[in-house]
């Protein structure tokens, strides 16, 4: 049998201003939590026994995948980083094998079988999947293989022209347990002058077995994989996997509870998945493929650009737009001649004018005619602080990243790149040009002169 261990205990730091209230594995990745997106995914392929090992943030954790019948938690006290808490969720599981699964992996059920076949074909050798490297990257683990895709070596930062280690992994349990303790709590192959973090590195166990003689393989996802270890990589799985979504379909898919109706102007390529209790009304356009989920409102004149996704319960209406590519969260409100691009978490309000390119976090009111900039003078990309150094984003780096819980004025101004922290307030007419930190209130100070008025000034 095997099993299946998720690693969900870290603090995911790097995915700030989305990680001030809440453990990164919760994050939805169209509209599902990643967490319960991968344990879903697992449960799906037949496998029984999921662990989950749980640490920052436990109880969030566990609101989202404990109803599931396969799944039991184990909670890491101390965080110890990834190689402690696969040690924990090794020791909790009665399978032969065990699946290793990072919960901050976005990726498709295909690609998960895909990993335990190559496992079958192997006979019992270890298996690694890597993806190829995008640009831009400032933290990798690349696998070296051969001709015939036995490893030959684990490199932290190794060449980009080489596939990078995505957080999957399977192998015999009991080998996973003598090479997880073997493991010596820092990368060992690393570049001359690279200063790897004290932390154990879960490739780096299979790399020991590899320099023991154990046969270790690597295989390379045939579909899309996103690591979210930044807040740009939240936009880009959930980009990902509603591309994926809306392929994966080749017709439309319209529930018997929903309602399309006839005067809503439809391109002939589209393919719609309406799902029960949806609405498009009259005068509404929908410029190409799209999901409603469950009660899903689109009326009153409504535009939706090719490939979105609207959320349980949300509406776009009154003339408002969401742009390609996007995603409106769950009870979400999109209204009165808005335009949004971007993603949304759930319970988001933008209203009134607002012209916003943005990932946005939950419970979020955006007042009217708020703008969020795209584009800098120089038409670079903003560089981003995170984690203690300077990186520019792989993708989506200019749009605007606004936290849980936040809220703006009407006329506020968010410069492209900037972020948010959660629980802040923006007030009215603000240009946000630098991060703010969370629990802040920004306000502008306004200069007014008074001075004598009147018809014997201007008049006839």
């Amino acid at each position: 049998m095997i099993s299946a261990v998720v690693l969900a205990a870290g603090e995911g730091r790097g995915t700030w201003p989305f990680s001030g209230i809440r453990q990164k594995t919760t994050v939805p990745v169209l509209h599902v939590p990643m967490v319960r997106r991968m344990v879903l995914q697992l449960a799906d392929l037949g496998i029984s026994e999921i662990v989950v090992v749980t640490g920052h943030r436990a109880e969030a954790v566990q609101a989202c995948v404990l109803d599931i019948p396969a799944v039991r938690c184990v909670r890491q006290a101390v965080c110890r980083g990834p190689v402690d808490a696969a040690l924990m969720g090794l020791a909790a599981v009665s399978g032969d094998a065990v699946l290793l699964c990072c919960a901050d992996i976005v990726t498709t059920r295909d690609t998960l079988r895909q990993t335990l076949d190559a496992y079958t074909h192997s006979g019992g050798a270890g298996v690694l999947l890597g993806a190829p490297c995008p640009g831009g990257l400032h933290h990798w683990v690349t696998l070296e293989c051969d001709d015939s895709g036995a490893l030959t070596g684990v490199w932290a930062r190794g060449e980009c022209a080489r596939p990078r280690f995505v957080g999957v992994a399977v192998a015999p349990t009991a080998r996973l347990r003598q090479y997880f303790d073997r493991n010596p709590g820092i990368m060992e192959n690393t570049g001359v002058g690279s200063m790897p973090p004290v932390e154990g590195d879960l490739a780096f166990s299979f790399e020991l077995m590899r320099r023991d003689g154990i046969e270790t393989r690597c295989v390379i996802a045939r579909d899309f994989v996103v690591d979210v270890d930044r807040p740009w990589d939240i936009v880009e799985a959930n980009k990902q996997a509603l591309g994926y979504a809306i392929a994966s379909v080749p017709e439309n898919r319209i529930d018997p509870d929903a309602r399309i109706h006839d005067g809503a102007e439809i391109a002939a390529d589209a393919r719609l998945i309406a799902q029960a209790g949806a609405q498009v009304g009259k005068g509404c356009i929908i410029q190409g493929s799209a999901i409603l989920m469950s009660g899903a409102q689109v009326r009153h004149g409504a535009i939706l650009g090719s490939g979105v996704s609207i959320g349980h319960r949300a509406r776009v209406e009154e003339y408002a737009k969401i742009h390609a590519e996007s995603v409106l969260g769950d009870d979400s409100v999109l209204a009165h001649c808005a335009e949004f691009s971007g993603i949304t978490f759930d319970t988001v309000l933008m209203y009134h004018y607002c012209c916003i390119s943005a990932l946005i976090g939950t419970h979020v009111d955006i007042g009217a005619a708020t703008v969020c900039g795209t584009w800098r003078f120089d038409d670079g990309v903003r560089r981003q602080y995170v984690a203690g150094h300077w990186e520019t984003p792989a993708w989506h780096g200019n749009l605007s990243y606004i936290g849980d819980y936040a809220r703006t004025g009407v006329n506020a101004t968010f410069m492209p790149g900037v972020k948010v922290g959660c629980y802040c307030c923006v007030g009215p007419g603000v240009i946000v040009s630098e991060d703010i930190p969370e629990r802040k209130m920004l306000l502008a100070a306004q200069r007014q002169i008074q001075k004598e008025w009147g018809p014997e000034h201007y008049g006839w």
